[in-house]
């Protein structure tokens, strides 16, 4: 997928419609707070294998910020491992 077109799709991301990773990841421990919400370490439940999460409060009013940060995280990561959002 090329980059324009990865943008478009994250921008169009229904964050309503999102997953719950209740079940998926366990949360272990605190790593950061930041702007939008906390960062934890992570673990996979069936894996185990080690993740960082970000737990974000989703707002109307909050809703463009939080999309434009997925999509900021998601170029930052993106060549080194796949990206799930949840």
């Amino acid at each position: 997928m090329s980059r324009e077109n990865t943008t478009r799709s994250l921008d169009n991301i229904d964050l309503a419609a999102l997953r719950d990773p209740a079940g998926i990841f366990e949360l272990v421990e605190v790593v950061g707070n930041g702007t939008y919400g906390q960062v934890y370490k992570g673990r996979h439940v069936k894996t185990g294998q080690l993740a960082a999460i970000k737990v974000m409060e989703v707002t109307e009013v909050k809703m463009h910020h939080i999309k434009s940060h997925i999509t900021f995280i998601y170029f930052c990561v993106m060549k080194a491992r796949a990206v799930d959002i949840f």
